[in-house]
């Protein structure tokens, strides 16, 4: 392996896993076991050691596990009582190790065996040849708010502390990790290490209401959320103003539901990139989209009801019209975020990449595309970048890297990190 170049191209991968079905036609507790023992678990130094030695091999691997990590790493997936948890659980741990050995040289990648592709190089294939054995999965270390991160590399190359205690975070490859269950979503950027450092967070939601005897309608549902909002935050989720000559209406049940995901998503995404997660209040801040609630206003439909679904709907029809596939799942948009303890805006990047499940015909993905009066969409993952100055932020390009979109499954996850199939 090769050290990194000193200048990194940038780039935001939003990596998308969705699960359920029969993906992995095993019992779980019988997969976890498997991938943690052929795979084995480590630390970054220990995972960079064992790239250095070349010594790749199940035996070999399985002679130097840390058994003790496995078992701490085996106990946190395995506590969840429900399976959908454990699932969820198992597939971020996978999706972090990942990342790790990406950022280890940005312009490398992972590369399965040609035998197991048919002969055809696997979406992830780039430098990084690991096809005589496997990547041993990398436990991450993670900070006071048990935030996982990317521990940074010593100017000399690949050596990291044996402490998790003494690493320090890479701040210009970042990663955050986001499920609810189908969905697990990680998202990863690579900056030059000379550029301005940005926190990067991820949220994914999915659009669907939990009515039961005490919550019987949306409106019931939402209210439990009520007081995570600010006043015009949930005047925003509740009623639409399509322009300037018409007065606010009520949104419908849906138009509701899938208006107050998304403002949620955000509030998630910002809290995450900052690395407090729920260690602050949401009612605390309040963010707002530029084009959307400040600026100019849209250009929408009579019959349209006005918010952030309608600006993905628009971007999605006018991204039609480009040959860039990973273009047409993305709507980006400059945000503001303000503090009720601080009085000046913070500037921050949005990106929305509505999800669902789609096949030619013949089981393979199709490019997500959003048509405003489309309800197919049973979910977004919401992307959060900053904090920009001003003037960057209030730029005419308002979208510094679009996010490239990769679709996995736990399966590619585990054939890159077991000798063994499964």
């Amino acid at each position: 392996m090769t050290a990194p170049s000193a200048a990194t191209e940038p780039s935001l991968t939003l990596s998308v896993v969705r699960l359920g079905g029969s993906q992995v036609g095993r019992p779980l507790e019988e997969i976890v076991a498997h991938v943690l023992a052929d795979a084995s678990c480590c630390t970054p130094a220990e995972a960079v050691a064992r790239l250095k030695s070349n010594s790749p091999t199940t035996s070999d691997r399985r002679a130097t596990s840390n058994t003790a990590l496995r078992a701490k790493v085996e106990k946190s997936i395995l506590r969840f009582r429900r399976d959908q948890d454990r699932w969820t659980s198992l597939t971020s741990l996978l999706l972090k190790s990942l990342a790790f050995y990406r950022s280890l040289d940005p312009g490398h990648g992972i590369l399965l065996a040609d035998n197991e592709t048919d002969g055809n190089q696997h979406p992830l294939a780039n430098k990084l040849d690991v096809t005589s054995g496997r990547l041993a999965i990398v436990d991450l270390p993670r900070t006071e708010h048990h935030r996982p991160f990317l521990p940074k590399r010593n100017k000399g190359g690949y050596r990291f502390p044996l402490s998790n205690k003494k690493e320090t975070e890479n701040c210009h490859a970042a990663m955050n990790v986001t499920h609810q269950y189908p969905w697990v979503c990680m998202a990863q950027q690579q900056l030059d290490p000379t550029a301005t450092v940005t926190k990067l967070g991820v949220d994914v939601v999915v659009f669907s209401a939990n009515l039961n005897e005490y919550s019987p309608t949306v409106d019931d549902f939402l209210k439990c959320f009520k007081s995570s909002c600010t006043p015009w935050e949930w005047e925003r989720i509740h009623q639409y103003k399509p322009s300037k000559s018409c007065a606010p209406g009520d949104r419908s049940e849906g138009s509701k539901l899938q208006e107050f995901y998304l403002r949620w998503s955000m509030k998630e995404a910002y809290t995450k990139a900052m690395g407090l997660g729920m260690h602050i209040n949401f009612d605390e801040f309040e963010t707002s989209l530029s084009g959307i609630d400040f600026g100019a206003d849209a250009d929408v439909g009579e019959d349209t009801e006005e918010g952030i679904w309608s600006a993905i709907a628009r971007e999605g029809r006018d991204l039609d019209k480009t040959p860039e596939v990973n273009l047409q799942r993305q709507f980006s948009a400059m945000g503001k975020v303000k503090k009720k303890k601080a009085g000046d805006w913070e500037y921050w990047e949005f990106i929305f990449v509505p999800l669902r499940e789609e096949t030619d015909g013949g089981g393979n993905v199709e490019a997500n595309r959003v048509s405003a009066r489309d309800s197919g969409y049973d979910a977004c993952a919401c992307i959060c970048r900053g904090p920009l100055g001003q003037e960057e932020a209030l730029g005419e390009d308002t979208r510094w890297i679009p996010a490239r979109i990769e679709r996995l499954t736990l399966v590619d996850l585990i054939r890159i990190h077991c000798q063994d199939t499964i």
